[in-house]
């Protein structure tokens, strides 16, 4: 079976900046094997006409959500990507400002394209100028769970402490998120300049967070932090993941972990989002302290029973 192609999901709330991020990042791809789908909240697109010059393939849904009433179009569009000749090295979907990114996801595990393709990230956008106005909307907090990596966008309407306060509050929101900022559709920085970039610049990041619903409870998104210091049973881990946590996948928005595990020199980075959960390996430990860190988030979790079954899955420290 060929590889499968990498998917990268864009997403945010109406008006956070993603057309104008996802222009910059197809200047940088390579436009003969990059294909795009873009989902547009009227019947009239206009994005697809001023980016089909950057991509072979190109792809608009007008008129409906892909999270919900266009759910069949989307699924028919990836189909069509990964059947195509030259196949894409890379696909990008934007999402509406009104769509969760649950329906790409789940085109992506369960649609009839599956085994051709492979989420590798979903990019959550948030003005900064406007995040209390967009946090009063459940759907912008469910974007935030999803996120691999949220980028702040229109940043020069505030100062550096406005920002850093604004991030240490969206981390309780996207615990398992790299942060990025974007000024007039580039980011800062040169550690993740490129999308390329900003997608591997997640690999290290775990924020803890408070195991209370959300960060105040209005909007029903559980977070549970699990945390252990010492080493995991790969076996005993595997087994809960696909039992304890596969019994309840459906109400799962995002889980990622740094681990380590028994017998494995390196990090063990847990990387899932909604139904689709990656292991890969990461920088060794040395000498550092091995320790396991894993965080949930969800709707209607039950911490205790989490708490009792990642236990069960540790090693006592010798």
């Amino acid at each position: 079976m060929s590889t499968p192609i990498p998917v990268t999901v864009v997403t945010g709330f109406l008006g956070a900046g993603k057309s104008t991020l996802l222009d910059q990042w197809l200047r940088e791809l390579p436009p003969k094997s990059t294909a795009v789908l873009i989902n547009e909240q009227g019947r009239i697109g206009i994005d697809a006409e001023l980016l089909a010059e950057r991509v072979s393939r190109i792809r608009e849904i007008t008129g409906g959500c892909i999270c919900c009433q266009a759910q069949a179009e989307l699924d028919a569009a990836l189909a069509e990507f990964a059947a195509s000749t030259p196949t894409p090295t890379r696909i990008l979907v934007e999402t509406s400002g009104a769509a969760s990114p649950a329906g790409v996801i789940r085109a992506l595990t369960w649609g009839s394209a599956r085994e051709s393709l492979r989420l590798d990230g979903v990019v959550t956008v948030l003005d900064a100028s406007a995040a209390d106005k967009a946090l009063a909307f459940d759907l912008t907090i469910e974007q935030l769970g999803f996120a691999d990596v949220v980028v702040l966008s229109h940043v020069d309407a505030c100062d550096d402490d406005e920002l850093t306060a604004l991030e240490h509050r969206l981390g309780r929101y996207a615990p398992g998120a790299a942060f990025a900022r974007g000024r007039h559709g580039r980011l800062e920085g040169d550690e993740h300049g490129t999308l390329l970039e900003l997608l591997d610049a997640r690999s290290e990041v775990l924020r803890t967070v408070p195991s209370e619903s959300g960060a105040d409870g209005r909007h029903g998104i559980d977070a549970v932090s699990l945390s252990h210091d010492g080493e995991l049973d790969g076996d005993r881990f595997s087994a809960w993941v696909e039992g304890a946590l596969g019994s309840v996948q459906a109400r799962i928005l995002r889980v990622k972990g740094i681990l380590a595990v028994e017998g494995v020199e390196e990090r063990v980075i847990v990387q899932g989002v909604g139904e689709a959960v990656e292991v890969t390996l990461g920088p060794p430990w040395g000498d550092g302290a091995r320790t396991s860190r894993l965080v949930i988030l969800g709707l209607e979790l039950d911490d205790p029973s989490l708490r009792e079954g990642f236990g069960s899955c540790t090693i006592a420290p010798t």
